[in-house]
């Protein structure tokens, strides 16, 4: 089963699938955006800054993440986790290029495709934001507005491309209760 750790930048996912890990969960590790970056030799701030190098880099993100995500997905053995989902991909676009009508069609297909990818998650566990202090690292926002405008557009739109048995909050800053909660839920899987 692949199970997906959802949540806005800053929100406590890669430190989640740290815990995860060393509790003997598989991980998908690789940081699409951070390789993507490395790849292409370029700054987030250049990829934000060109709209069609925009569409570009999400659709290059959605397909490593695909990639990597098929890949677990054909091993069918016990609880995989994964960083992000779709939806959270799909936030980021829209956040990114929604405003500009020219590229609605886009925005249209590109959330089609991250529906569908979704739908293979067998359980998504959505982190709230606000808990921690956003690291500037050059690969995210880092302003706490944005953080909120993220995290309550996130929500709402992996609630739209998630059943709701599959989908959980976790609201609790604590590493060990974070994992915790999941591992119990993961041992009746």
């Amino acid at each position: 089963m692949l199970i997906a750790i959802s949540g806005s930048q800053g929100s406590g996912k890669s430190t989640l699938m740290e815990e995860l890990s060393k509790r003997g969960y598989k991980t998908i590790t690789r940081k699409s955006a951070r390789s993507i970056l490395k790849d292409w030799n370029v700054t987030l701030d250049e990829v934000n800054g060109n709209h069609e190098l925009t569409i570009d880099f999400q659709n290059e993100i959605t397909k490593r993440k695909w990639d990597d995500e098929k890949e677990a997905l054909r091993h069918r053995d016990g609880v995989w986790f994964t960083e992000r989902t779709h939806a959270d991909l799909f936030v980021y676009a829209l956040i990114d290029l929604g405003r500009i009508n020219s590229y609605s069609t886009w925005i249209d297909r590109y959330y089609k495709t991250c529906l569908e990818y979704n739908q293979w998650y067998g359980r998504v566990y959505f982190l709230r934001a606000g808990l921690f202090n956003v690291e500037a690292d050059g690969v995210r926002g880092s302003n706490g507005h944005y953080s909120r405008m993220a995290d309550v557009t996130m929500l709402d739109v992996t609630q739209a491309m998630i059943h709701p048995s599959k989908f959980s909050i976790i609201d609790v800053p604590d590493l060990s209760k974070r994992a915790d909660l999941i591992d119990m839920q993961c041992r009746h899987l």
